[in-house]
């Protein structure tokens, strides 16, 4: 008798999959995909599942696009890797990029966010000679030792604490981390140790505790500092670049960051990241901060991810994921009021997210946290026995894509409908 593939991943993962995220898809039931087209994702069990996950909202145009698939092929066919100088495909793409994003002059690629995120908080050290970086409760940037703090534990639960063990005490010294849409509590940091700070990074739309914009004198505030103290603000655009705006969060609230993080929708899915900034920080990069990876630019990717983002700029995906987003915001609203389950429901741009047990959504991660995380979790499982995929995590959101069609939000609003049903007593 062949033994079955979950049971194989379970003997060769660490919890049948590669991290703690992807490892809470395996409940109800587990999550082995065999093919993803559009908005679906097929299981090797025969599940069709309507996909509101999107690989974290990478996939923005949707699973497996055709042109993207196209370029990609090509590609493969012509030059897969060559690790020397630059590729013509990099050229175009790096182009492209640095015309979206305000006061782009100059980008580097790397595989991840999470390295991009690295790389950026690298540079801002080296240009102004500091060390201290400041972060927000509540905001991912990426797995790496100086920003694994607070993402998903409140200040006060107990003040700076790292969210994972094997991370050096010391570098708890390089970081501090404030709460997220506080003005007040920034100023007052800043007074004190705005000479020691390298920079403030920043979630123009926190993603790690549902849907979560910053204010707009929140964001002013930040940049006003910054130039005050002679610090770097980064925007970490990962998530938001393309799903919320092609050109980034940085016209939305007036201000020019000094550094981007992008990645995910930049390549709908490819393994593509990038830091993209003006040459005076930038230029660092020529002699006195180093950056590698042989993977880093993989013309592969290089010409998925151009062929991916030339069409959202297109199509103008942003404003498209926006209306299918309200679409769907709508019919969650809507199949809430009417089972008499109460919750708050958050939308920005391309993602959205839901709250039981709140009346007015989230605006840092101590309010995210009095949500009943339990109902959100029977909720999702619920929703996937009906057909549809969206994280199980209660601090994650639902993300919509280009692929996404009318039949699809009737689908939607019948899984919601059956899966609130079993929440009417909240």
């Amino acid at each position: 008798m062949p033994v079955p593939l979950h049971e194989r991943a379970f003997r060769v993962f660490v919890g049948g999959a590669q991290g703690g995220l992807r490892r809470e898809f395996h409940r109800p039931r587990p999550l082995i995909v065999s093919e993803a087209k559009g908005s679906k994702l097929y299981t090797v069990d025969g599940e069709k599942l309507l996909d509101y996950h999107l690989a974290f909202g990478a996939v923005v145009l949707g699973h497996s696009d055709p042109d993207v698939a196209m370029a990609v092929s090509s590609q493969a066919a012509r030059l897969v890797l060559h690790g020397a100088g630059a590729s013509d495909v990099e050229i175009e793409y790096g182009e492209l990029l640095a015309s979206l994003i305000p006061g782009g002059e100059a980008v580097l690629f790397t595989n991840s966010g999470s390295e991009s995120v690295m790389m950026a908080l690298r540079l801002a050290r080296a240009y102004t000679g500091r060390s201290l970086i400041v972060k927000f409760e509540g905001n991912y940037h990426g797995w790496h030792v100086f920003s694994l703090y607070n993402v998903s534990t409140p200040l006060e639960a107990g003040g700076l604490r790292a969210e994972s063990d094997g991370i050096p005490g010391g570098a708890a010294s390089t970081v501090a981390v404030l709460p997220y849409n506080d003005s007040e509590s920034l100023a007052t940091f800043m007074g004190e140790k705005g000479g020691e700070v390298a920079a403030v990074i920043l979630e123009p739309v926190a993603h790690s505790m549902g849907v979560v914009p910053a204010d707009r004198g929140f964001v002013m505030e930040a940049y006003r500092l910054c130039r005050s103290y002679g610090c770097l603000l980064v925007f970490d655009e990962i998530v938001t670049c393309v799903r919320h705006s092609l050109r980034g969060m940085q016209g939305y609230y007036g201000v020019e960051a000094d550094l981007t993080t992008l990645g995910k929708g930049i390549a709908n899915g490819l393994p593509v990241a990038a830091v993209v900034g003006g040459r005076r920080v930038m230029g660092l990069l020529e002699d006195r901060v180093v950056s590698s990876g042989t993977y880093s630019a993989h013309p592969i990717s290089m010409a998925g991810g151009l062929a991916a983002l030339r069409k959202a700029v297109e199509m103008r995906l942003d404003e498209l994921l926006r209306r299918v987003a309200e679409s769907h915001v709508k019919a969650l609203r809507d199949a809430l009021e009417e089972s008499g389950v109460e919750a708050a429901v958050s939308h920005f741009g391309g993602a959205f997210s839901v709250h039981f047990g709140l009346e007015d959504p989230p605006r840092r991660l101590g309010d995210a946290l009095k949500a009943d995380l339990g109902a959100y979790r029977r909720f999702t499982h619920s929703l996937r026995l009906n057909g549809v995929l969206v994280s199980p995590n209660p601090l994650k959101r639902f993300h919509v894509s280009a692929s996404h069609s009318e039949r699809d939000l009737e689908r939607f609003q019948e899984a919601v409908a059956k899966s609130l049903k079993g929440l009417e007593q909240l």
